[in-house]
C-alpha cells in the first residue's frame, strides 16, 4: 500500500512540475505592441467550389507595385471556421490585428520573434469577438509582409 501511495505522490509531483514549467513557458510567450502594425480589413467572400457548394474564404485585398493582390487567410485550426462565422456574424468585414510575439527556447535560451494574426469585430454594445487566423500559404505571408512594409506609402487598400 505504501509503495502505491509513494508512486502516486511522485506522479503528482511530476505533473505539478510539468504544469509549472508550462506556465513559465506561456509567460515567456508575450505579445508585444500590436500598434506598430497597420490594422487591415479582413473580408469574408462567398465563393462556389467545383463541387457546387458555397464556401467562405477570408482575404485582405491590396495593391503592390501597381498590381491588385489578395492575401488568403485560414483559421488556425479546422474548428475555427465556426468561430469565424460567430466573429463575422452578419458582417462581411473584420479587422485583422497583427501583433508580434516572442518565444524562448528552453534548451538554448534563444528568443524567436513571430507575428500573430487575429480577426476581430466589435458589436454595437462593445463586446469584442475574435479568432486567431494565419496566412494560408507562404506566398500569402510574403504578400502580407510586402503590404505591411508598403502601408505607409498607400499600398494597402480595403
Amino acid at each position: 500500500m505504501a509503495k502505491v501511495e509513494k508512486e502516486m505522490l511522485e506522479s503528482t509531483e511530476s505533473e505539478t512540475m510539468m504544469n509549472e514549467a508550462a506556465e513559465t513557458e506561456v509567460a515567456e510567450e508575450e505579445v508585444i505592441d500590436e500598434s506598430k502594425f497597420p490594422v487591415l480589413l479582413l473580408k469574408r467572400v462567398k465563393r462556389k467550389g467545383t463541387d457546387g457548394k458555397e464556401y467562405r474564404n477570408y482575404f485582405v485585398f491590396g495593391r503592390i507595385r501597381g498590381r491588385d493582390v489578395e492575401v488568403a487567410f485560414d483559421p488556425k485550426d479546422k474548428g475555427g471556421y465556426r468561430v469565424l462565422d460567430i466573429v463575422y456574424d452578419t458582417k462581411n468585414e473584420a479587422d485583422l490585428i497583427i501583433g508580434e510575439g516572442t518565444m524562448t527556447d528552453d534548451k538554448t535560451g534563444k528568443r524567436t520573434k513571430y507575428l500573430t494574426y487575429v480577426a476581430r469585430n466589435v458589436d454595437e454594445d462593445g463586446t469584442v469577438w475574435e479568432c486567431g487566423v494565419k496566412p494560408s500559404r507562404d506566398s500569402d505571408k510574403s504578400l502580407l509582409l510586402m503590404m505591411i512594409n508598403n502601408a505607409h506609402g498607400g499600398g494597402v487598400t480595403a
